[in-house]
């Protein structure tokens, strides 16, 4: 028996939804899913949108994914205090200590309110970072957290009264 996931069918909602965003909020193709050396930075002389100018010697050759479906991973997710932005030093972290991606945004919340916290992950965590992915891993979050609320049972930590759940894109 196999388990039915719905994220994939919110995914849609939102885009069919929104047709406005629908651009936004939609998968940005294999085209602008590239992936770098980790000791390659981004060419600045030559900026351009989705890394135009970098030398395309230095991309990282992978097998092609089977699916466009968006893929959930469960595990450590990096806080810190600054955005990362250096292949090298993403590569060091999440070797030393099998991080999935990097975010800023729950840094301080974590330790005031126990939360789970759900990312899109939109970019390499390197110099060649862009934005054509944030809109599309924070729908994704967001179908995901729909349906992970959908099938849990709700517990209160504390007499609070306080419901907590993060989730966005980085």
């Amino acid at each position: 028996m196999h388990a039915v996931f719905f994220y994939s069918i919110y995914l849609t909602e939102i885009v069919e939804s929104y047709p406005d965003m629908s651009s936004v909020y939609s998968d940005s193709g294999v085209e602008h899913d590239i992936l770098f050396a980790s000791d390659y930075d981004h060419d600045t002389l030559r900026d351009g949108s989705f890394c135009d100018g970098c030398d395309r010697s230095k991309l990282v050759q992978r097998q092609p994914r089977l699916s466009t479906a968006p893929r959930i991973h469960y595990g450590l997710i990096a806080s810190g205090n600054r955005v990362m932005r250096d292949g090298k030093t993403r590569d060091k972290l999440r070797d030393g200590h099998d991080i999935l991606c990097f975010e800023m945004e729950a840094a301080g919340i974590v330790d005031s309110f126990p939360c789970l916290v759900i990312r899109g992950i939109c970019d390499y965590s390197d110099s060649h970072k862009n934005k054509a992915w944030q809109g599309y891993a924070a729908a994704t979050a967001a179908a995901y957290a729909k349906e992970l609320l959908s099938v849990i049972v709700g517990t209160q930590t504390d007499n609070s009264g306080d419901w907590t759940l993060c989730y966005g894109s980085d």
